[in-house]
């Protein structure tokens, strides 16, 4: 249990549920695509998974902005 206290106050774990909770907001309310939210989800998890490792986030983020724009491109 302490565990999860020390990881919820971590300062990524808070960023990264802010910007999950700001994406989907901005997915009900209409304001984003889906191409557009996925990479900016893929990030928030990310950086709350990837808290330390600076180098696997941006790995990871590229990847999905790059799956992302080859779903676009198929439809």
């Amino acid at each position: 249990m302490m565990a999860v206290r020390a990881w919820v106050r971590q300062p990524t774990t808070v960023a990264g549920f802010s910007a999950m909770l700001g994406t989907l907001c901005a997915l009900i309310l209409h304001q984003l695509q889906w191409t557009q939210a996925v990479p900016l989800l893929v990030g928030a998890v990310t950086s709350m998974l990837l808290p330390d490792n600076a180098g696997a986030k941006q790995e990871a983020e590229a990847l999905a902005t790059e799956a992302v724009s080859r779903i676009a491109g198929d439809k």
